[in-house]
């Protein structure tokens, strides 16, 4: 659809195999900070500026499933509006076993600071803004047990953002850690928001990035988190499959 200067994709992201609508899917242009993610049900909007080539590559992509990618043409041009993602078969890597915990270290990420001196926010208001801090000087591998952030306020009411591990390339972001989502909910106005991560068993024994990601469109609103989240300096990432 092409209105006022741009165009507008729409459609549903689905399961290739059982044909499940998918939620959160990060959708955007390549490195083009024009994105989005898919709602509960699957569904999105993206609005393009004209101007924009139409050789640019639209990606879709989820924890789990394989991406796919167009040309904006390609996509334009598609009869259907419904994108079909295939479920990815990882290989498992070997497991050893050991009773040696003592060369493990047990972390807690983020903090419990309730300080309202220095705030923070999400930099846009986009879905698939990404925000966060790079963990590094670990010298024995870390098994992480709880991840905290500090609301300072929040007048949206319930609220739910993913939590993202990513290994470094040149010191940024890169490949993600995670082989499957983790989300946060609260509906705090104001206080410690904490997440168990014991279920998820994650270990790591490198530097990496942490995140979390606004994923959900709420409307007008407030939501301020405390500055001392950010032990380093901030990175974000404007939208869905940006930079």
């Amino acid at each position: 659809m092409t209105c006022l200067g741009q165009y507008e994709l729409l459609g549903q992201v689905r399961d290739q195999n059982s044909g499940e609508s998918l939620p959160f899917v990060n959708i955007g242009l390549i490195e083009k900070n024009i994105g989005t993610v898919s709602d509960d049900s699957g569904y999105f909007v993206l609005e393009i500026p004209e101007k924009i080539s139409k050789e640019s590559l639209l990606r879709f992509s989820m924890l789990g499933y394989v991406s796919q990618e167009f040309t904006v043409e390609e996509f334009l041009k598609q009869n259907t509006l419904t994108i079909a993602l295939k479920e990815e078969v990882t290989a498992l890597d070997e497991v050893i076993v050991t009773t040696k915990r003592s060369s493990y270290k047990t972390i807690i990420l983020g903090n419990n600071t309730t300080s309202k001196l220095i705030y923070t926010a999400f930099t846009t208001n986009k879905l698939g803004n990404e925000m966060g801090f790079v963990v590094r000087g670990r010298k024995r591998p870390m098994i992480l047990k709880q991840f905290s952030i500090s609301i300072v306020e929040n007048d949206y009411g319930p609220i739910r953002f993913r939590l993202s591990f990513y290994d470094l390339k040149e010191g940024l972001p890169n490949k993600s850690l995670l082989e499957e989502n983790i989300f946060i909910e609260t509906d705090l106005t104001s206080g410690i928001v904490r997440k168990d991560l014991s279920s998820y068993e994650i270990v790591i024994d490198q530097d990496f990035f942490i995140a979390i990601e606004w994923i959900e469109d709420l409307g007008p609103g407030k939501l301020f988190f405390s500055g001392g989240f950010f032990g380093s300096p901030l990175i974000a990432r404007a939208t869905s499959q940006g930079t």
